[in-house]
């Protein structure tokens, strides 16, 4: 093995190896940060243009002010239901995007009308009380809001 001054070039590689991961552990979470907030603009939603009337009925609602799309399409029971939601919804949505899989129209699955149903009842519940949310859909009155299912 050739030697260099000080130790050996396996040395300096592990060294350099260990800055390097000692990097990316330290940057790390200001990346993790940074993708979560960027996934969590409505603008990134409809990067793929698959959104687009959704988006733009969501766009001139009164949920544009308070609610994203992560709000209601997300589980926010906690932060690993939340981590957990937006990391399967990406594997999905991602996979559907790059195989050119996109169904026409857009429905939402049976698991996502569960989530979509208990952010309703999270911001709204007091009206919510009023009606039988185990019989009916939010939907089913408020078909357009915030943008047409």
């Amino acid at each position: 093995m050739e030697r260099i001054e000080g130790g050996s070039k396996k040395m300096l590689s592990k060294k350099v190896a260990l800055l390097l991961a000692g990097l990316l552990l330290a940057f790390l979470p200001f990346g993790i940060g940074s993708a979560w907030t960027h996934t969590n603009k409505p603008e990134f939603c409809i990067s793929c243009h698959t959104m687009e009337r959704e988006y733009r009925n969501w766009s001139h609602s009164g949920h544009r002010n308070w609610a994203g799309c992560g709000d209601c399409h997300v589980p926010q029971q906690n932060v690993v239901a939340k981590v957990a939601g937006k990391a399967r919804d990406g594997i999905n949505h991602g996979y559907a995007f790059l195989s050119d899989r996109i169904p026409d129209p857009i429905r939402i699955s049976k698991h996502a009308e569960s989530t979509v149903m208990e952010n309703c009842i999270r911001c709204h519940g007091e009206m919510v009380a009023k009606i039988k949310p185990d019989q009916r859909k939010c939907w089913d009155c408020h078909r357009n809001l915030p943008h047409g299912y």
